[in-house]
């Protein structure tokens, strides 16, 4: 009696699902043609490839920073122009403080490192949300269990064949982004708007509706203003460049090659960033002390004048542009 209940149960629960599922990938497929998306912020994906690194040599090139790193780098295109598809390690939100350390000290990498730098997640320390943020990926690398591994192994299989499993189109994201009004001296929160799609490489392309809509940069824009901020750390700039320029010392003697980078910024970021991280105390510092390469977008007429569109990540166009620019830039240097 009891079998045929649950057998019973579970038809009619796998009904209901189809009857949920079908009109929603139809929708998000054929209505809206959106395009499937990996998460950026996939700690699994950022492991799986983090477990690539000792299968490189001499000749590839590795890209670690935070989202602009990420996103402002086309690393197909770059494989298209010097037959190299990089290694994207770049991390939204995070500090490269630990990961280099991680690659610099646990691996045998001895190619080209490309440090991407937004100083205020670039310079900070400890637990903060940008140094902690770091050191919690490179945690999870080397404590993931196996039923982890065995979990995304299975849904790295089926997430791609369907549009519920992107992070947009998850019901708690598509709640959230519901326009409630605001009401008495409750105020809606900013919400993340859509802004990106990943591939499973974890190469970044921007939307076209964040690239044109004003409402959407605003959303984001909103997000990122703070008319208060300050440079948390300013009496720690010793130790954070000297961490820094040590690792690349030290993967510099192992036959290594290193240049940063400084992507394009705009609006807020661009008064900001100047102020509270002047650039001779900073930038220039960091390049003198750690010895090697450094590419600063305003030091090139192909990227000076570069607007990214919510002021800290740039539209496609504009990120093809940049990964030639720096392609050759590499190339001028006699690191790529």
């Amino acid at each position: 009696m009891m079998p045929s209940i649950q057998l019973k149960t579970l038809g009619i629960a796998f009904i209901i699902s189809l009857g949920l599922l079908i009109p929603f990938e139809y929708y998000w497929g054929h209505v809206k043609h959106w395009p499937k998306s990996y998460d950026s912020q996939d700690l699994d994906l950022w492991a799986e490839l983090r477990a690539q690194v000792d299968d490189l040599d001499s000749t590839d090139v590795i890209i670690m920073g935070s989202s602009r790193g990420h996103y402002d780098i086309n690393i197909h295109l770059w494989d298209s122009i010097t037959g190299t598809r990089p290694l994207m390690l770049a991390y939204p939100g995070s500090s490269p403080f630990y990961p280099i350390e991680d690659i610099v000290e646990k691996s045998d990498f001895n190619g080209l490192l490309i440090i991407s730098t937004a100083p205020g997640l670039f310079y900070t320390l400890g637990d903060s949300w940008g140094a902690g943020r770091g050191k919690a990926f490179v945690d999870h690398y080397y404590d993931r269990t196996y039923a982890q591994r065995l979990n995304h192994f299975i849904y790295k299989q089926i997430d791609p064949l369907f549009h519920y499993s992107d992070p947009e189109l998850s019901i708690k994201a598509l709640v959230n982004r519901l326009p409630f009004p605001n009401r008495d001296s409750v105020k809606s929160p900013n919400i993340w708007p859509p802004m990106v799609k990943v591939d499973k490489y974890r190469n970044v392309r921007m939307i076209s509706q964040m690239e044109t809509d004003t409402v959407l940069q605003r959303k984001q824009t909103d997000i990122w203003f703070s008319p208060n901020r300050k440079n948390p750390y300013p009496d720690s700039i010793d130790l954070v460049i000297g961490h820094y320029s040590s690792l690349v010392n030290k993967f510099q003697d192992k036959g290594g090659r290193v240049a940063y980078i400084r992507p394009p910024v705009s609006g807020f970021y661009l008064e900001y960033e100047p102020v509270e991280y002047p650039r001779d105390k900073y930038w220039d510092r960091l390049l003198n002390e750690s010895n090697c390469s450094g590419f600063h977008y305003t030091d090139h007429p192909d990227t000076k004048d570069m607007i990214p569109p919510e002021w800290s990540h740039l539209n496609k166009r504009d990120a093809d542009i940049y990964t030639k620019t720096i392609i050759n830039l590499l190339r001028q240097e006699g690191l790529l």
